[in-house]
């Protein structure tokens, strides 16, 4: 970890939550205030790093591939957990699921040419959403699915986005 600066490090955090979000299948009585724990943190972890970054200009594409994983894997692994607890539709995973196979597969086909698509405020919002509709799943909020369906929805929305952005990358190619 040495070599980390504090953006990196922060973003590594969320790695590690990552497979703690398996104490959720388990029966220990306090699981949901252990995941609210995570799932705030890990929503705290995915601003603080991008804005220390910023603010000390540690910014590079390495970091941003790093946050990018860090925020997939982290709430992937949530949304299978919740999943295979069915308390969220198994439908509604697969459909996050796909869409950031097909956009990291974009991401990695661009980085290769030596493009980069940023993350869209569509993209970002719609982290920041799906973070919320985790959160009031955990408080026990009756509507929670209602927040992950818009988060679905700006997920569906976005990846329209990067896919046009995407193509003109690749129609500049020819």
């Amino acid at each position: 970890m040495k070599h980390l600066h504090l953006a990196q490090f922060i973003s590594f955090l969320r790695w590690i939550f990552a497979p703690l979000t398996l104490v959720f299948l388990g029966d220990w009585p306090h699981k949901y205030n252990f995941l609210l724990g995570l799932v705030i943190a890990s929503a705290i972890t995915d601003f603080l790093d991008g804005y220390i970054a910023r603010t000390y200009n540690k910014t590079s594409y390495l970091g941003a591939i790093h946050d990018f994983t860090a925020d997939k894997l982290f709430v992937l692994s949530a949304l299978l957990v919740f999943s295979v607890a069915g308390v969220i539709p198994a439908w509604v995973t697969f459909i996050f699921l796909y869409r950031e196979i097909i956009v990291m597969g974009m991401r990695i086909y661009t980085a290769y040419h030596k493009y980069e698509i940023k993350a869209s405020m569509l993209g970002k919002s719609k982290t920041a959403i799906l973070f919320l509709g985790l959160t009031l799943l955990l408080v026990e909020f009756d509507h929670y699915m209602w927040v992950i369906y818009f988060a679905l929805a700006l997920a569906i929305i976005s990846f329209a986005d990067y896919f046009w952005k995407f193509r003109a990358v690749i129609l500049q190619e020819k």
